[in-house]
């Protein structure tokens, strides 16, 4: 019988076959790594468009305000523009019935506000009659409202003051605003309020044509 020693070929073969594989695994890292560098690249490309677009536009928002201006004071602006147009159209609606006349005797006795006047009759008021004039550092607490009545637009006002200086306030506002007119003054009691300490103060009665 003829024996064949096949032992050194076979390991021959073996080593052969996990040198082609470990080539195999080599050339897949290889084609991962270049497939990786790649996309790579284009991410960055991408980028670099994208950042390239975003300066094109931000050129062009800068370009736009140096020849508009700046657009967010112009918006400020124009929504004030509203606001007032808004506020006009309000105080014009309130100028058909009594409650803008009741509005108008809140901003008479409301503290740091007054009359509605205009600017050049009110100069020549006081270009006559210095002593005409109202006064806007007045506190207005020292005269309350007790009735308001209106018929046909002839108002009968009813209320309290602390002094007759207080009531001659409230008679100098009335005659400057305009939306009264013919501002007369028919009577003033001295009244005291009961308690153990009473309290000297003035009841008065006027009437006046309201405008509206």
């Amino acid at each position: 019988m003829i024996r064949v020693n096949l032992l050194p070929q076979r390991k021959q073969r073996k080593q052969e076959v996990g040198q082609r594989q470990l080539i195999y695994m080599g050339f897949a890292l290889l084609v991962l790594a270049g497939g990786m560098m790649a996309f790579h690249l284009q991410t960055e490309a991408e980028l670099a468009l994208l950042q390239s677009e975003n300066a094109a536009v931000q050129a062009d928002i800068d370009r736009l305000k140096a020849e508009l201006g700046d657009y967010d004071k112009i918006r400020a602006q124009r929504e004030e523009l509203i606001r007032q147009q808004k506020t006009i159209e309000e105080l014009q609606a309130r100028r058909t019935g009594p409650v803008f006349a009741l509005r108008e005797l809140s901003e008479l006795l409301s503290p740091t506000k007054g009359p509605t006047f205009d600017k050049e009759d009110y100069g020549e008021v006081l270009r006559r009659d210095p002593n005409a004039g109202f006064n806007a550092a007045w506190d207005t607490r020292r005269v309350w409202l007790t009735s308001f009545d209106e018929k046909a637009r002839s108002v009968n006002i009813e209320g309290s003051a602390k002094s007759n200086e207080d009531v001659a306030e409230f008679l100098k506002r009335l005659q400057a605003s305009v939306f009264f007119q013919s501002v007369v003054l028919e009577k003033t009691n001295q009244v005291s309020s009961s308690g153990n300490s009473p309290i000297k103060f003035l009841t008065f009665n006027l009437n006046t044509q309201v405008v509206y």
